[in-house]
């Protein structure tokens, strides 16, 4: 192959091979792009799905039975990873916090609820847990500061949930469904209590180990 003359003013051909790339940048994006899309699927249809699973076993049992699944899930994912659970003192107390507040009380309290209230409301009452955060974090965690850009994020955040399930308001006519969706906003409540005291004392715990 002839060497190119200098004198020649016409440029050189580009390459058509790729540069370099970031190693693994667009593998990690891809796997938090997919696991973004899957809570999020998780997440919107739970409300749904607690109601059908309301006409064939009874609340407290469907509570038991969906967390004693996914307890054991994050088990056999704990060994994967050859955690070592229950080791911190603190850790064993956040156990009792977390299954308390965030498991057994809050979706207690949902699937009690739901046996009355439709899907989309208790989808929109679930969705003050924010507010809640916002709140008891400023209450609770040293240093904690509520601005304005915060709390009109979750305000904006709520106003769409409520919009999306607009149509479910007209079905509160009843006093059964009116007194059980008052009780069922306690449930966001204890949830956030608990997610405020997870972060508050949680910090260097695993969340496998929390959730497990």
């Amino acid at each position: 192959m002839a060497a190119p003359d200098p004198s020649d003013p016409t440029p050189a051909p580009l390459s058509s091979s790729p540069g370099p790339r970031s190693p693994g940048r667009s593998g990690v994006e891809g796997v938090d792009l997919g696991v973004f899309a899957i809570l999020t699927l998780v997440w919107g249809t739970t409300w749904a799905a607690i109601r059908v699973a309301l006409e064939g076993i009874p609340p407290l049992t469907g509570v038991a039975v969906r967390f004693a699944f996914a307890g054991a899930v994050l088990l056999i994912v704990a060994r994967a990873r050859g955690l070592v659970l229950g080791r911190d003192p603190i850790e064993r107390r956040l156990w009792v916090v977390n299954a308390v507040c965030t498991f057994a009380g809050s979706y207690g309290i949902v699937y009690w609820a739901e046996q009355w209230v439709p899907s989309g409301l208790a989808a929109v009452l679930f969705a003050t847990m924010p507010i809640w955060v916002v709140l008891l974090g400023w209450l609770l965690l040293p240093g904690e500061r509520v601005g304005p850009g915060r709390l009109a994020a979750v305000l904006i955040g709520f106003a769409g949930v409520a919009v999306i399930f607009s149509e479910d308001f007209d079905r509160l006519g009843g006093a059964e469904v009116r007194r059980a969706a008052a009780i069922l906003l306690a449930a966001p409540l204890v949830s956030a209590l608990g997610a405020v005291c997870l972060r508050r004392w949680g910090k260097g715990i695993s969340p496998i180990s929390l959730g497990a």
